[in-house]
C-alpha cells in the first residue's frame, strides 16, 4: 500500500513538474516573440536553446544561431556574458554531436571571458562542461580533476544544483573505470541532492546512470524497472536525448541476458531517435551494438553492414576492442560467400597465428621496456651515488678550509698575545730602572745636606717625578695609537717594503705619529744614535732622497 502511495506520489509530482516544464517552454517563446530589444531576445533565446536540449536537439541548434547572429550584428557593443553564455550553449551542441575540439574551443572562450568578468560561478560551470566532454574522450582522470575543481568554486557559492550535477558525473566516470563503489557514493550524493531542491528531472538522470551499475552486477531486473520508468518518463517531458539513451541502455540489458532480437530492437529505437535529432555519438554507438548483436546472432552480412555504418558516423568514440570484434566478423562474412566450414577454420588458424605474433611482440616490446627502466634505474643510482660522494668531498674539503682558517686564528692571537707580554716585561723594566735610579738620586740628595738644600732637592725631585708622571701618561696614549696606526700601516709597509724588519716597521709607525726623536728613544727605550742608526736604515731601504723628509714620506702613505 506504502509503494503504491508513493509511486502515485511521484506521477504527480513529475505531472507537476512536466506542467512547470510547459509553462516555462511557453514563457519563453513569448519573450522570444514579444522581446522589446535585441538583448531581452538573445536572453530568452540562449534560455530556450538550453531547454530544448534534451527536447528538440535541431530546434536548439537554430535557436542559439539566431541568438549568436543577433549578439555579432552590433560589433562596437557585444554583451560580454550573452556571449559567454552563447559559446557554452555552442559548445553542448557540439560535444553532443561529436566534434569535440571544436566544443572544448567554445568552452575555453566561454572561460576566458567569464574569468575577464571574475564570474566564478560560470568558470565552475563551463569546467564542469569541459569535464563532460574529457569524459567523452575516456580521459577520466582529467574529467573527475575538473569535475572537483568546479565542485569547490560552487561549494562557498552554494550552488546545490552544480555540485549535485557534478557528483552525477563525476560517479558516471567512476563507473567507466570500474570504480563501482565510488560510483555509487557519488551517485548516492547527487541523488540526495536533487530530491533537496525538488528537481525530478535531474533525479532521472542519476536512474539512468544508476542503470548502468546495475546492469555491471548483472541486476537486471532492477536495471529494467528503473529504464521503464525512464522511458516513460522521456516521452511524457518529451526528452529525446533521454529516451535515445534509455532506448539504448535497454538493448544492453538484452544483449547481457542473451536475448539479441530484443536487444537489436532496443538498438534500432535508440538509433531512430539519433537520426532524427543528430546525436552522432549515439548513432555510432547504435550501429556498433546493432552490428555486435547481428555477429552473436550468425547474421553476418548484416553485422558488416552495420559495421560499416558505424565506422562512417564513428570518430575519437571508436573502440578498439569491439573494432577487433568486427574485423573478426568482416572476415566471417567475407569467406561465408566460398567454403564455410573450411574458412572458418583457416580464420581460427590465422587468428591464432596473429594472438601469438601479437604476444611475442608484446612480449619483446615487455623486455625492452624493462631493458630501459633497468638502464635507466641503473643510471639514476649511478649519479645518485656520484653526488653523493661529491657532496660529502666538498663538506670534507670546507670542513678542513675551516680549520684551518680557526688554526691560523689561534696562531695570530698567541703572536698578539706573545708580543703583549713581551711590551709589557719591557715597560715594566723600564719603571724598575726608573724607581731605582729615583731611590739612588735620592741617598745622593739626603746624604750630608742642611735643611735648606734638603728642601730645594726635594722640590726639584717632586718636579721631575711629576714630569715623569705626565710622560707616562702620554707614553700610554702614545701606545694606545700606535696599536691603532700599526693595524693597516704595519701590513702596507710589509706589502710595499717587505725588506724592512720588524723593529723597523714600528719605528715608522711611531714617526707617522709625528713623534721626535727623544719620545721615540724614550718608548723604545734605546738611545739616540741607536734611533738615529735605524732611520738611515729605513730612509736607504725606501730609497728616498736626501732632501726629503722621512716623517713627512712615511705619512704621505
Amino acid at each position: 500500500m506504502n509503494r503504491l502511495f508513493a509511486s502515485f506520489f511521484f506521477f504527480t509530482f513529475l505531472c507537476a513538474f512536466g506542467q512547470d516544464l510547459d509553462t516555462t517552454l511557453v514563457r519563453l517563446q513569448k519573450e522570444v516573440s514579444f522581446a522589446t530589444s535585441d538583448s531581452a531576445k538573445v536572453n530568452a533565446l540562449l534560455s530556450l536553446a538550453e531547454l530544448q536540449y534534451d527536447r528538440d536537439f535541431i530546434l536548439a541548434k537554430q535557436l542559439i544561431e539566431e541568438a549568436m547572429q543577433l549578439i555579432n550584428s552590433n560589433p562596437s557593443y557585444i554583451n560580454k556574458q550573452q556571449l559567454a553564455k552563447g559559446y557554452v550553449v555552442k559548445g553542448v551542441i557540439n560535444r553532443r554531436e561529436g566534434n569535440y575540439p571544436v566544443a572544448l574551443e567554445f568552452y575555453l572562450k566561454a572561460k576566458e571571458i567569464y574569468e575577464l568578468e571574475n564570474d566564478t560561478w560560470h568558470v565552475s560551470d563551463v569546467y564542469h562542461n569541459m569535464a563532460m566532454l574529457y569524459r567523452y574522450e575516456k580521459n577520466h582522470d582529467k574529467a573527475i580533476t575538473l569535475y572537483k575543481k568546479s565542485i569547490e568554486i560552487k561549494k562557498p557559492l552554494k550552488d546545490t544544483h552544480g555540485i549535485a550535477a557534478g557528483y552525477n558525473m563525476m560517479g558516471v566516470s567512476y563507473r567507466q573505470t570500474k570504480k563501482i563503489d565510488s560510483a555509487l557514493i557519488y551517485y548516492s550524493k547527487a541523488k540526495e541532492l536533487f530530491t533537496s531542491i525538488n528537481s525530478p528531472d535531474d533525479v532521472q538522470r542519476v536512474n539512468n546512470n544508476m542503470v548502468s551499475v546495475y546492469i555491471d552486477q548483472n541486476y537486471y531486473d532492477d536495471a529494467k524497472k528503473l529504464i521503464i520508468d525512464n522511458i516513460s518518463y522521456a516521452k511524457r517531458n518529451d526528452k529525446r536525448y533521454s529516451l535515445c539513451l534509455a532506448y539504448y541502455l535497454m538493448s544492453t540489458i538484452y544483449k547481457k541476458s542473451k536475448q539479441f532480437d530484443i536487444g537489436i530492437k532496443y538498438a534500432d529505437s535508440s538509433l531512430a531517435v539519433s537520426l532524427k535529432e543528430g546525436f552522432k555519438q549515439h548513432i555510432s554507438k547504435a550501429y556498433l551494438r546493432k552490428s555486435y548483436l547481428q555477429h552473436l546472432k550468425g547474421n553476418y552480412k548484416e553485422a558488416y553492414f552495420d559495421y560499416r555504418k558505424f565506422n562512417r558516423y564513428s570518430d575519437s568514440v571508436f573502440n578498439v576492442e569491439n573494432a577487433r570484434k568486427i574485423q573478426a566478423l568482416e572476415l566471417n562474412h567475407k569467406f561465408k560467400k566460398e567454403k564455410y566450414a573450411d574458412s572458418l577454420a583457416f580464420s581460427q588458424e590465422k587468428r591464432e597465428v596473429a594472438l601469438l605474433a601479437e604476444a611475442e611482440k608484446s612480449k619483446k616490446s615487455l623486455y625492452m621496456m624493462l631493458f630501459f627502466l633497468t638502464v635507466l634505474g641503473a643510471t639514476i643510482i649511478g649519479f645518485l651515488v656520484r653526488r653523493n660522494y661529491r657532496n660529502k668531498a666538498q663538506i670534507i674539503s670546507e670542513k678542513l678550509d675551516k680549520e684551518k682558517v680557526q688554526k691560523e686564528l689561534l696562531d695570530q692571537k698567541v703572536i698578539i698575545k706573545e708580543q703583549e707580554i713581551k711590551r709589557l716585561v719591557a715597560d715594566n723594566t723600564m719603571r724598575l730602572n726608573f724607581k731605582e735610579e729615583m731611590l739612588d738620586q735620592l741617598k745622593k740628595e739626603i746624604a750630608e745636606k742642611t735643611p735648606e738644600e734638603l728642601k730645594a732637592s726635594l722640590s726639584s725631585l717632586t718636579k721631575e717625578l711629576k714630569s715623569q708622571i705626565n710622560t707616562e701618561g702620554k707614553l700610554s696614549t702614545i701606545q694606545q695609537k700606535i696599536n691603532e696606526v700599526n693595524q693597516g700601516f704595519n701590513a702596507k709597509l710589509s706589502e710595499l717594503y717587505p725588506e724592512l724588519t720588524k723593529t723597523e716597521r714600528e719605528v715608522c709607525a711611531l714617526l707617522r705619529l709625528n713623534l721626535s726623536i727623544k719620545e721615540i728613544m724614550t718608548i723604545r727605550g734605546a738611545s739616540q744614535d741607536a734611533i738615529k742608526s735605524i732611520r738611515y736604515r729605513i730612509r736607504k731601504k725606501i730609497g728616498l732622497a736626501p732632501k726629503e723628509e722621512l716623517e713627512q714620506f712615511i705619512q704621505s702613505l
